[in-house]
């Protein structure tokens, strides 16, 4: 206690004679002495009797109540007296000025520069080392003796590796990650790099937690092949009930508008995915589905010239027509006798107004029975057509490798005023179709210069041009393309060649050969038709544009604010044109069916001999206008800082559209000849009525206008703790007076702690755990809907030809912004010198007001109108974990685990459908029916009761009583229907191992959808008669009394009943466990150092949708990730980069 109290403060027991301290007055006084107490010896002896049972009894309680109450204070100030003081200040290496908020730390003290660069910190030990951080500027350890002396820091500047590592951005502002308290996940270059594709969610996938994408109809042949790939993806799940996607994408801090597909991926630097309120409700009304903000590259400042190149060269394979289940030609045939025996295609074939086409086997059966064959000849015909297999000419002479070419250059440097950096970009496709292919040519500028010691002036401009063609939109080429326009579906014998390869005639068009090659008299035009000689016929050609710019200048003002002024500008414009040649089917088809003739020549021809074309424009412009002032400062007593900023927006977006259409074009001539649109004209010949020509003229025209002030606010204490508020406000021309008057402002708050940084834990000072938590409103705003009726002109009437309008939807001026609340909380960790970290989160996300249809009067005129009345639900989880497992001079092993669970349940949603059959949809996976009181996505299947024993019926359940009434059953209540589970993946997963060897390194990725189900296709007795849509499942089926304990297939029956088909393709018993893990894609590289001039030469491969399924729940042969589509087919990627 001598001790205690000589270095110490005296301490004031009370206010009795007991005795004088003096508080904050050191004890030097000798005499007379003081006992342990800081007390006079007399006082003690004065009265012995009372001083020893009160004073003392006083003196102890004082002492040890007040080391209760301020021992941790004064143990520090008695540590503290033991103390050294360093002084120090930190400048830049490039001009030498102080730095202001740079961070100095040793174990586990801190602090800040102020505005000259000047720290003051105190030091346990005599020497030491000092790390000194800044954004901006490279991390710097520094060590240190005990000294009087100033320390002086210099800093090198590395903004590439800030913006790379260390800072996110919202697209208003860059957030240190250590600062910041939403949820960010930030991606790269160098993790964009392991990738190769060319659009930037071809380099996305599996690389974010919460980027859920949906491929199960990118190559989907239920309509067409999709020849360039469509992207359908959101962020932590669906936030709306109609509407389009609801994500949004920033370019530069500017809300892109334009087709992902046109920005070059190589252009990009990084990708930040804004996921919780603290991060998307900056962005107020567009930031309610999550944002994706891109950020281009950028030069550095004092930097020399550099030049850097990356190729790559990707074959894909053709599309794998053979994944699908398939009813071969065989067993087709069997059944189409079925069919004919019954008489099912008499009506067919007696049909003398249409003559709708059969198929050749029909043919040959009723050529036979009208004794044209003998029997012996058909079946001949007959078993030839056994052996063929349509989909062996669609992929030999339809189909072929792709190639993808993919060049960029680019260009960056600077000195201490100016930076720029240019990229150019070229890409040449082939695609799988024959008939496809596109070209896309890019530019990329970024120039930031400071005129002045205070400002920045920055000029951004990105430019693409896409040149694609495709065959026409009226004659699809297509594997089950020919099903549609003027062409019947495919039976699986159809051929496209004879055995010499020449170009057959193929019958599966509208008219009956019969009819078609002896009407008219040979005075029409040739009404064959054969798909290979189409493709020199017809043409589809696309040539959008998209321009890009935006300019920002900034201020540096006094007392740590800034002041910026940003306008942006996109324009995108679209020439798309279809042409149909005479020498097409389409044309030579239009025109004889609008034709007029008799037995000795045409007497009319109101549409014109020559090619068609139709001219499609599209042209959409935004502009963006910004000002914002912006604040960072740190406190003179350098553990307070504050960052902030405050703006004003206004946004205007226009979309316009115009179609023409042009009959008898001439090419050469750029001539046409004007047809009568108006006039009502009989068609094939009076057969079949009269129809006006098809028109194609169109106008559209619409502008979405938006105004905002926002600001928000982060405050952090001593580098701990961390506060955080937004605010924003939007109107719109959307939405009618009174919603805006009413409208509350979107805001959110948040809050972060570093727990490793608290005194009393001892840890590595490289060691990070960061708690942080947010709550919050971010918006949507569905331009679909607005406050005022809308009403659509469709032209004139057939019959009066006066304009007539649709109202397609009616006004409502109580309709709003829906709002999305979401809380989040998250756990950032790293650990072991960084060789371990991720982190970990959990959220809410109740999206609320949603604009969704809701029952009317139906006497109004209307079943329904749309009202701010729906709500969703969505819950997840996400776990990111990154490991560095092995480390030495020549090997290295690192993995990166991603791991998510997301379901959205649909808490309100008043539109309920009339019947069961209605929400009984196979393969719609995320596009399924809503029903509130379920999760977005569930699969409804009707309860199967089995086989009926005596016929092989399929047996239901109508009113819980085993049923046949089909019609009964597809049409009763929603309850009879039972809820199988969800059709979206619950969890998704991969996990990404990279093995490097001295220059070699190979990264192999996992990937995993678990706990879906989906309803498998099976053998349709109308699909296939109707569509010729077959399936294996047809050996499978019923066939005599014990059969049905061993198959689910229900027997032939005839007449074909449509309900009991529709009723067994949604049964039960089909649902399949979707649950799989795959290998998807791997990745070699060769690192080759550098070659005289040319630096950091790396070569590089990719292997693409390799999908190796190393499990699956379900035994059944369907890849669940694709279903009843055509799986992605595999590519092999080559490339090279280097710098120079």
């Amino acid at each position: 206690m001598r001790q205690f109290f000589r270095g110490g403060r005296e301490l004031p027991f009370g206010q009795s004679d007991v005795c004088s301290v003096n508080q904050n007055r050191l004890l030097r006084r000798e005499a007379p002495r003081k006992d342990e107490t800081g007390c006079n010896d007399e006082m003690w002896r004065s009265d012995d009797r009372v001083g020893l049972n009160v004073s003392s009894l006083i003196t102890i309680f004082c002492v040890l109540f007040s080391c209760l109450l301020v021992s941790p204070a004064f143990g520090q100030e008695a540590k503290g007296l033991t103390q050294n003081i360093l002084r120090g200040v930190v400048s830049s290496v490039q001009d030498g000025k102080p730095i202001e908020g740079a961070s100095v730390s040793v174990d586990k003290r801190h602090t800040r520069t102020d505005k000259q660069g000047r720290f003051t910190i105190s030091v346990d030990k005599p020497t030491g080392v000092l790390t000194i951080k800044h954004i901006g500027y490279k991390e710097q350890r520094v060590a240190y003796e005990i000294t009087s002396t100033t320390l002086n820091i210099a800093l090198q500047a590395n903004e590439k590796q800030i913006e790379e590592v260390e800072v996110v951005s919202t697209g208003y502002q860059k957030i240190p990650k250590e600062r910041a308290t939403g949820s960010f996940e930030f991606i790269d270059n160098k993790q964009l790099s392991k990738r190769v594709g060319p659009t930037i969610i071809d380099r996305l996938e599996n690389m974010s937690n919460s980027l859920r994408m949906d491929k199960s109809y990118e190559f989907s042949d239920l309509n067409e092949y999709h020849s360039i790939p469509q992207f359908d993806f959101d962020i932590r799940g669906r936030t709306m009930i109609s509407g389009s996607a609801s994500r949004t994408v920033v370019l530069d801090n500017v809300i892109y508008e334009g087709d992902l597909r046109n920005i070059n991926p190589n252009d990009i630097e990084s990708v930040t995915v804004l996921k919780d309120a603290v991060a998307t409700s900056i962005w107020g009304v567009a930031g309610g589905g999550g944002v994706i903000v891109l950020t281009s590259k950028k030069g550095a400042y004092n930097s020399p010239f550099k030049l850097s190149f990356n190729s790559n060269l990707t074959i894909k394979d053709r599309p794998d027509l053979y994944s699908r289940p398939f009813m071969n030609s065989t067993d087709f045939i069997e059944y189409e006798r079925f069919l004919y025996d019954k008489g099912y295609f008499k009506s067919k074939l007696s049909n003398k107004t249409t003559y709708p086409s059969v198929s050749p086997v029909v043919e040959l059966l009723d050529a036979v029975d009208k004794k044209l064959l003998t029997s012996v000849e058909a079946e001949a015909q007959i078993e030839v057509y056994k052996g063929y297999d349509v989909r062996d000419d669609y992929y030999r002479y339809i189909y072929r490798n792709s190639v993808f070419q993919q060049y960029a250059l680019g260009l960056s440097g600077g000195n201490n005023s100016v930076r720029f950096n240019l990229t150019g970009g070229y890409d040449h496709n082939k695609n799988q179709l024959i008939t496809s292919k596109n070209d896309r040519l890019t530019f990329s500028s970024s120039l930031q210069a400071r005129p002045l010691e205070k400002m920045e002036v920055s000029a951004n401009v990105t430019y693409a041009q896409v040149t694609s063609r495709d065959n026409s939109v009226n004659q699809q080429l297509s594997y089950s393309g020919n099903s549609s326009g003027v062409q019947t579906p495919r039976w699986p014998y159809l051929r496209l060649v004879d055995d010499s390869g020449r170009p057959i005639t193929v019958d599966n068009v509208t008219l009956r050969a019969l009819y078609r090659d002896t009407v008219g008299k040979g005075n029409l035009l040739d009404w064959t038709y054969n798909p290979i000689k189409e493709i020199a016929h017809n043409s589809n050609t696309s040539n959008p544009k998209d321009l890009s710019i935006n300019l920002t200048v900034q201020y540096k003002l006094p007392f740590g604010f800034s002041a910026q002024g940003m306008y942006g500008y996109q324009h995108i414009q679209n020439t798309l044109s279809n042409w149909d040649g005479m020498g097409s089917y389409a044309m030579r088809h239009l025109i004889n069916y609008y034709s007029q003739w008799n037995d000795e020549s045409v007497l009319k021809r109101p549409i014109p001999l020559g090619d068609r074309l139709n001219n499609l424009y599209d042209q959409t412009s935004s502009q963006t206008g910004r000002v914002q002032l912006n604040y960072s400062s740190a406190f003179s007593d350098v553990h307070h800082r504050l960052e902030g900023l405050l703006a004003s927006e206004i946004r205007d977006k226009n979309f316009s559209r115009t179609s023409s259409l042009y009959y008898g074009y001439d090419p050469d001539k750029l001539t046409h000849v004007a047809v009568d649109l108006a006039g009502l004209y009989p068609v094939n010949n009076r057969k079949t009525g009269g129809a006006k020509i098809p028109d194609a003229t169109l106008f559209e025209n619409q502008t979405n206008r938006y105004v905002s002030i926002f600001g928000n606010l982060n405050y952090t204490y001593s580098d701990k703790y961390l506060l955080s508020a937004s605010f924003r406000k939007d109107a719109s021309n959307l939405f009618g007076v009174s919603a805006n008057q009413k409208w509350e402002p979107l805001w959110s708050v948040g809050a972060g702690w570093h727990i490793l940084k608290e005194d009393f834990i001892k840890s590595s000072p490289d060691d990070i755990l960061k708690f942080r938590a947010s709550f919050g409103y971010a918006g949507r705003a569905n331009p679909t809907y607005s406050a005022v009726p809308i009403i659509y002109y469709r032209g004139s009437a057939p019959l009066t030809n006066l304009a007539y309008a649709n109202i397609t939807s009616l006004g409502n001026p109580s309709l709003s912004w829906e709002k999305i609340r979401t809380i989040n909380v998250g756990l950032d960790y790293s650990f072991f010198q960084r060789r371990l970290s991720g982190s970990v989160e959990w959220y809410q996300r109740n999206s609320r007001e949603l604009i969704s249809s809701n029952p009317v009067d139906p006497t109004s005129g209307f079943l329904t109108m749309v009202t701010n009345g729906g709500e969703l639900q969505a819950k997840g989880f996400e776990l990111e974990v990154n490991s560095l497992n092995f480390y030495s001079a020549a090997f290295r092993w690192n993995s990166k685990l991603l791991f998510n669970r997301n379901r959205t349940f649909v808490k309100s949603y008043n539109y309920k459908w009339p019947s069961a059959t209605n929400y009984v949809m196979p393969s719609a996976g995320a596009n399924a029916v809503l029903r509130e009181g379920y999760d977005v996505g569930t699969v409804f299947a009707f309860p199967f009761a089995g086989l009926d024993n005596q016929n092989g019926d399929p047996l239901g359940y109508l009113d819980g009583e085993v049923s046949k009434d089909y019609n009964a059953i597809l049409y009763g209540p929603f309850e009879q229907l039972r809820s199988v589970g969800p059709g979206i993946p619950v969890y998704y997963a991969s996990l990404g191992n990279e093995f490097s060897y001295k220059g070699v390194s190979i990264n192999v990725n996992l990937q995993a959808r678990l706990k879906f189900r989906y309803i498998r296709p099976t053998f349709n007795e109308r699909n296939a008669a109707e569509f010729r849509q077959g399936h294996p499942d047809y050996n499978l089926r019923w066939q005599k009394p014990g059969d049905e304990l061993h198959t689910i297939v229900p027997s032939l029956q005839y007449p074909i009943d449509t309900y009991r088909s529709e009723f067994m393709m949604g049964a039960d018993a089909l649902v399949e466990k979707g649950d799989n893990i795959r290998i998807q894609d791997m990745q070699l590289a060769y690192d080759l150092g550098d070659f005289k001039s040319l630096k950091n030469i790396r070569v590089y491969g990719f292997a693409k949708n390799l999908n190796w399924i190393l499990w699956k729940a379900s035994s059944y042969p369907l890849d669940p990730e694709y279903r009843d589509a055509i799986p992605a087919p595999l590519s092999i990627s080559f490339g090279l980069n280097f710098t120079l």
